[in-house]
């Protein structure tokens, strides 16, 4: 089995990719995404060969996209099927090279060919099916694919394919809505691209989720806002820096305004967090972001008791958007203990996560539940 790397994404595939599986990532036209499989080819670059299949570039192109992810394959377990060359008339330097670009057939040969020479566990990338249809006729290039899949499906291998979904005949999209494994669907959603896992035949998982790719990191699952927020002194700061990949303080941003930002990259999720102070000066800024977050981390002091109460005033403000509590400074000597801060939060009955940010303690654990919250509430809707 091959993986995203990403625990959330590998959950809804149940693990991964299974040997003999086809994926298709449906890509909306004019979508600027659609670099996907550079990122899973990057995740098991040590664990099986990769074929890449180039029909829309020249593989002088695929290694310098290659090289903007930061991924290295060694020669003998990486191979460019080109046919890109042939179809300009180019010269090519690659081993495997489709001399008849307008053949569906030409492609199965070279793919089988290189095929038998890499061996072993092998991960087959198309990066565009639908300029195969067009250069080779719709229709006979889904019987070619077909026949490729099912070869791929008897040895075990694994195969990738990007299809830009332009406006096919409907029977054309039911063809290929049958032909793969697994469909994902990349689209955007406002401003956002959005991943939908529509069909998993191995016993996954529907579900949906903002994405980007960044260079060279990959493929992350996005989550634009998150508020971090809390009383004064409660520690909203160095939790904040405690999560951060990176991290701008207030005086970078200016502090009249008082929002600190930070960049969060934890287990697959990329996430912008803004720090805003829960006083009730900052009401009507904390209320304009939490107008558009999408889950809010609320910090309380728990060596103070007015602190735990403004968490539980908040509490009350953001309970329709996903969230959680912090008790943070739970290394302090006069901490009070967690039953102690339940009874004060009453009737509060959500996450509470115990916590030492100065020390790193519970920070981390803290935002990967408030994410999960945060793609299930997507889900739900």
């Amino acid at each position: 089995m091959i993986t995203t790397g990403l625990k959330k994404f590998d959950e809804y595939l149940n693990g991964g990719i299974p040997k003999g599986k086809s994926l298709l990532f449906q890509i909306e036209p004019g979508m600027e995404e659609t670099d996907i499989a550079f990122h899973i080819m990057k995740e098991n670059a040590e664990k099986v060969n990769t074929i890449y299949v180039s029909s829309v570039s020249s593989p002088k192109n695929v290694y310098k996209k290659m090289e903007e992810f930061n991924l290295e394959i060694k020669e003998k377990k990486f191979a460019v099927v080109d046919g890109y060359s042939s179809l300009i008339g180019a010269p090519s330097e690659e081993k495997y090279v489709v001399e008849e670009p307008h053949d569906i057939g030409s492609y199965e040969d070279v793919i089988f060919h290189a095929l038998e020479d890499m061996g072993g566990d092998t991960l087959i990338v198309f990066d565009s099916l639908s300029n195969i249809m067009d250069l080779c006729n719709e229709r006979t290039a889904l019987e070619g694919i077909e026949r490729i899949n099912n070869e791929i499906s008897k040895i075990g291998a694994y195969i990738l394919f990007n299809f830009i979904a332009w406006p096919y005949k409907e029977a054309v999209l039911y063809k290929i809505k049958r032909m793969f494994n697994a469909i994902i669907y990349a689209r955007k959603e406002g401003s956002l691209p959005l991943m939908e896992i529509k069909r998993v035949d191995w016993n996954g998982k529907i579900a949906k989720f903002y994405f980007k790719i960044f260079k060279p990191d990959g493929l992350r699952i996005y989550i634009p806002k998150i508020i971090v927020t809390g009383s004064f002194k409660a520690g909203k700061t160095t939790f904040l820096k405690s999560i951060s990949k990176k991290f701008f303080p207030v005086e970078r941003l200016g502090a009249t305004t008082g929002v600190e930002y930070g960049i969060v990259d934890y287990k697959g999720y990329r996430a912008d967090v803004f720090g805003i102070p829960g006083r009730e000066g900052f009401a009507p800024l904390l209320d304009k972001f939490a107008g558009s977050s999408m889950g809010v981390i609320i910090v309380l002091d728990s060596t103070d008791e007015s602190s735990i109460r403004i968490a539980k005033n908040l509490v009350e403000k953001f309970r329709n958007v996903p969230h959680l509590i912090v008790a943070n400074k739970q290394d302090a000597i006069n901490a009070k203990s967690m039953e102690e801060i339940k009874r004060m939060l009453f009737p509060y009955n959500g996450e509470i996560v115990k916590a030492s940010a100065i020390n790193g303690v519970g920070t981390m654990e803290a935002f990967e539940i408030l994410a999960d919250k945060i793609l299930e509430e997507l889900n739900v809707n």
